[in-house]
């Protein structure tokens, strides 16, 4: 190093970051700051790599969980379907079971009839008229309540209004029966109506 604090170059060639060369050639520098960042960035790498294999993973599981549930839900759908059709027999089963008694009934008054017995004939017909009705009647359906009573239309289907003594808007006559299940209009009954007592001639 001169006085004035130059570094001399050694055998012609400069110094390398202040230090001489080594046999002729220069000192190699320090390459450990350079080697950190691809370190760092191999790292990261290998984490990016395993949080896709984990996210793929995952999808493939929630792919087989929704096949899973897919095919839980066909059988549950079949299943029901199967089900309600089973019970729509059943039901339709008894019913008819139910009937057959009525049917028994009304043979015979026609049996009756053929051989002229109109009393056994007559009785024969309210008897298969009381079995059905009783039928009905286990099976929830009632009769709507209709002479006497005011005209409602939830229930009620009016076929003609007519004058008489009975208030307007009373039921008169019912031309035919209608009927409920539970709160279920099964068929309205049809009959006439009061539009109140005439008006009298001058």
């Amino acid at each position: 190093m001169t006085p004035t604090g130059k570094r001399i170059p050694v055998n012609g060639r400069p110094p390398v970051d202040g230090r001489p060369p080594v046999n002729g050639q220069p000192a190699a520098a320090d390459d450990t700051s350079a080697a950190a960042p691809d370190q760092a960035l191999a790292a990261e790498l290998e984490q990016l790599k395993a949080e896709l294999e984990a996210a793929r993973q995952e999808c493939a599981a929630a792919q087989d969980s929704e096949l899973r549930l897919r095919a839980e839900w066909e059988n549950f759908r079949k299943r029901a379907h199967r089900d309600a059709a089973e019970a729509r027999e059943r039901a339709q089963g008894h019913l008819l079971t139910e009937m057959l008694p009525v049917l028994d009934n009304l043979e015979r008054a026609l049996d009756a009839a053929e051989h002229h017995d109109e009393g056994k004939v007559l009785g024969g017909v309210r008897m298969v008229r009381d079995m059905f009705v009783d039928l009905l009647r286990r099976s929830g359906v009632e009769e709507i309540p209709t002479v006497g009573t005011a005209f409602d239309p939830h229930v009620h289907d009016a076929v003609v209004m007519r004058p008489s003594p009975q208030d307007e808007g009373t039921i008169t006559a019912v031309l035919e029966r209608g009927y409920t299940q539970g709160d279920r209009v099964l068929r309205p009954a049809r009959v006439a109506v009061s539009s109140g007592p005439a008006e009298s001639g001058a």
